[in-house]
């Protein structure tokens, strides 16, 4: 009989197969319970009598799933088909809510199957069950038997109910899904109909068929099983061996209770029907074990789970900490009540305090007097859910000393929304301050420093003029006096270039005239420059220079400067050395020639090291040496670095390359200027300076033709011919630039015989038309020899057809 669990919602259905002995009950039941899901399926139980052989019942529970919010459970049982376990055929019986009639296909059983199901007709009627109502399918199994009857024949002896019937071979499989499927659409039907449950339903037929599908989900064909050898068609399948086997022994009189008699059949029932409880029972609890297996399987996932979100809370926790304690910013946390909660490692930095010594104190003791009002007002609204940003104040270190701070305010919120605390970031701007006041002094000086490269060309083309008149009265002078009055003018005019000098070349780097130079000589120049200088300061000069060293392409007149800049630093290194020692040295390597300049002085420290060759670094003209020397060596294709040792001093070595584009040029002849009877152009705004640029030009012996203007000397080109030109680039109206792009137009040969000078190398546009056009020029201010050197120079440039 149905039964219902309201409370869990589930529906349980008992199935009954019945039938002759050996028609093939227990195999029905075998082949189901193989094609169902592991998920599914549940225990195969086999009660059998004392003597184990036959079979009394078989209960296999089957669970359709949910359908509709109600679980469908069934059990499906088998009795035994002996004549002699009539009874207990009857009680395995009692309940059924549905009937499949397996019938044995053979002719030879064919009265066995009338009389079971004769049988089964009275013990449904004990029963209470009407045979003509109950859920009720046939089955004709063992199809492949020889002398299988016809299927026409055992309806008309077997289905007096023109009930659904199919045929099968339970032992392989066919028909064994067909004839469940059937009586289990048959039996909820009826059940369903039977209790008005299908009121419930909108769509009756609709669920009948989701039960379908879910079974055929569930249960799948089986694969033809091999024929075992010499098995005849038919035969009855070895047992399964998942299979839970229920005993029960010998009952005698003495189990009854005192006083009543002993009825045999009530015993056979009694058994029965614990047998089948205890089956029951035993698969509900393998139900339950099942469940709590895999329920204790997903608490270790969850835990595992659980063990995974706690590992990354910790991590993520540590991170914050980390993080916090890490920030640049203090950030500081305090309660309604104003007690410090929070204090990271920059707040300790900041106001002094350990975290012991302020943690549980008031954040008033961070505040002074005439800002604890603003700070009351500030925790109201922090108090209401408000952000307070970039809140300019002032607070207190631990040692009294006040500063200017930036500080932003937030609500610290609970599990509930509601504000619990107050945080604090606090900055320290007063750094930020001095570095605004020191931005606001640099631009004024950046100002300023606008007008030193336009003074300093004014300066440049003024004392041009001044310094080449000088020479011209030196050279030319014939009164004694006259020319010492010259000497010490042009004493003083050298005293100011040389304050000059290092500017120019590191604002305008000059491109060196090589010429190919004993390096030797020039270092004994320069040695000659500062020997002065050393004896006075007691400093032993000591050269080492290799004799066989060859010559290389080299500018003197540069490479001068630059030594002489290596010696005075090593003699400034030396000032307060007690051991007081410069060794310079030469030698050639690996088609380099080296140059050492080393003092005893005390080491460079490491941290000027980087800038030590960096003119931005420089804050007097002398500290300009160094970057010069460095300049000129990259000019020259080579390179200075510096070497600083305790007990040694510092070591700069100089690396000039032996082959270089002047390899092949040679010294002008002694005496021999080239310049005579040369017709030169000199344009250039400043009258002054034309004018000694003109005598200077006529005592070499060119013919000069001046011109103020770039639009005049373009006139002077179009009425003569000239073999060099010497012109300024900054002129009012038509500058140096737009003539040589008029050269370039009409007379492209004199490009390669034009010789600029200019105060305003410095210039990014005048550097770049220089560098681009790989012109020849002279920086402001330069002297004779300069002049005279480079239009000799110029002069020697052939000129392309």
């Amino acid at each position: 009989m149905v039964q219902f669990n309201t409370r869990a919602n589930e529906i349980l259905l008992k199935l009954v197969y019945y039938g002759p002995g050996l028609s093939g009950k227990t195999t029905n039941l075998q082949s189901l319970h193989a094609m169902c899901s592991d998920r599914q399926r549940g225990e195969l139980f086999s009660v059998n009598t004392q003597e184990d052989r036959t079979l009394f019942f078989d209960l296999l529970p089957i669970n359709l799933g949910y359908v509709y919010g109600n679980s469908i459970h069934l059990q499906i049982y088998t009795v035994p088909g002996q004549v002699q376990y009539d009874a207990s055929r009857r009680v395995v019986l009692g309940g059924a809510d549905g009937v499949v009639f397996v019938a044995d296909s053979s002719e030879a059983k064919m009265q066995d199957n009338v009389d079971s199901l004769s049988n089964l007709y009275h013990n449904l009627n004990a029963n209470r069950l009407n045979i003509k109502q109950i859920p009720f399918v046939l089955q004709y199994n063992k199809r492949d038997l020889p002398d299988a009857l016809a299927v026409g024949v055992m309806n008309r002896r077997l289905n007096f109910r023109n009930v659904p019937y199919f045929e099968s071979v339970a032992n392989r499989g066919p028909g064994v899904l067909d004839t469940f499927l059937a009586i289990t659409r048959e039996t909820v039907d009826y059940t369903f109909r039977k209790y008005h449950l299908d009121k419930k339903i909108k769509d009756f037929d609709g669920m009948l068929a989701l039960i379908e599908s879910n079974v055929r989900s569930t249960l799948r064909e089986l694969p033809p099983p091999p024929e075992p050898a010499g098995a005849e068609p038919g035969t009855e399948p070895a047992p399964v061996a998942d299979v839970t086997v229920l005993k029960h022994g010998n009952v005698t009189v003495t189990d009854l209770q005192p006083g009543r008699a002993a009825d045999p059949q009530e015993l056979l029932e009694s058994a029965l029907q614990s047998n089948m409880e205890t089956a029951r029972l035993y698969s509900e609890l393998k139900q339950a074990k099942e469940s709590l297996e895999k329920k204790n399987e997903e608490m270790t996932q969850l835990y595992a789970q659980l063990e995974r979100v706690n590992q990354d809370n910790q991590k993520t926790r540590k991170y914050l900490e980390g993080l916090i304690q890490n920030m640049g910013e203090a950030l500081v946390s305090f309660s309604a009540d104003g007690k410090i909660l929070t204090w990271n490692a920059a707040a300790e930095r900041i106001f002094g305090y350990s975290r012991p010594e302020i943690v549980g104190h008031s954040i008033c003791k961070l505040t002074p007097g005439g800002e604890r009002g603003d700070l009351d007002q500030v925790i109201q609204q922090v108090s209401r859910g408000q952000v307070v940003r970039d809140v300019d104040t002032v607070r207190v270190r631990k040692a009294g000393e006040t500063f200017p701070a930036s500080v932003t305010y937030a609500p610290v919120r609970g599990a509930d929304d509601r504000v619990l605390a107050v945080s604090a970031l606090v900055r320290d701007t007063s750094e930020t301050q001095a570095l605004e006041t020191q931005l606001v002094r640099s631009q004024k000086h950046e100002a300023l420093g606008r007008l030193v490269p336009a003074l300093f060309h004014e300066a440049s083309n003024r004392l041009t003029p001044v310094l080449l008149e000088a020479r011209l009265i030196s050279e030319s002078a014939l009164d004694p006096h006259q020319a010492e009055q010259a000497a010490r003018l042009v004493k003083a005019v050298d005293s100011v270039q040389s304050l000059l000098d290092p500017l120019q070349t590191v604002l305008n780097p000059p491109s060196p005239a090589r010429v190919r130079t004993q390096l030797n000589q020039v270092i004994q120049e320069a040695v000659d420059l500062v020997e002065l200088k050393a004896r006075r300061m007691e400093v032993d000069l000591d050269l080492s220079l290799d004799p066989a060293l060859p010559e290389a392409p080299l500018d003197p007149v540069l490479m001068r400067q630059a030594l002489t800049n290596l010696m005075l630093n090593g003699l400034q290194a030396l000032a307060a050395s007690p051991v007081k020692r410069l060794r310079v040295a030469t030698r050639a390597v690996d088609g380099h020639i080296q140059v050492v300049v080393q003092d005893s002085g005390t080491p460079l420290p490491e941290a000027e090291l980087p800038g030590l060759f960096d003119p931005a670094s420089a804050s007097t003209p002398e500290a300009l040496g160094l970057p010069v020397a460095h300049l000129i060596a990259r000019q020259h294709g080579g390179q200075l670095t510096v070497r600083s040792q305790a007990s040694l001093g510092n070591a700069f070595l100089m690396e000039l390359p032996l082959a270089g584009p002047a390899d092949s040029a040679t010294a002008p002849a002694a005496g021999a200027t080239g310049l005579q009877g040369r017709r030169a152009l000199v344009v250039d705004d400043e009258a002054f300076l034309l004018e000694c640029l003109v005598d200077a030009l006529q005592v070499w012996g060119l013919e000069v033709t001046p011109a103020g203007r770039g639009d005049e000397a373009v006139e002077r080109l179009k009425a003569a011919t000239f073999d060099l030109i010497v012109s300024d680039i900054r002129m009012p109206g038509l500058s140096g630039v737009d003539l040589f792009e008029w050269l370039r137009a009409q007379q492209p040969a004199l490009t390669r015989r034009i010789l600029y000078t200019t105060g305003d190398s410095f210039d990014a546009k005048t550097r770049d038309f220089l560098e681009t056009n790989q012109v020849p020029h002279l920086g402001k201010p330069f002297d004779l020899k300069q002049l005279k050197r480079s239009l000799e120079q110029l002069l020697e440039t052939p000129i392309e057809a």
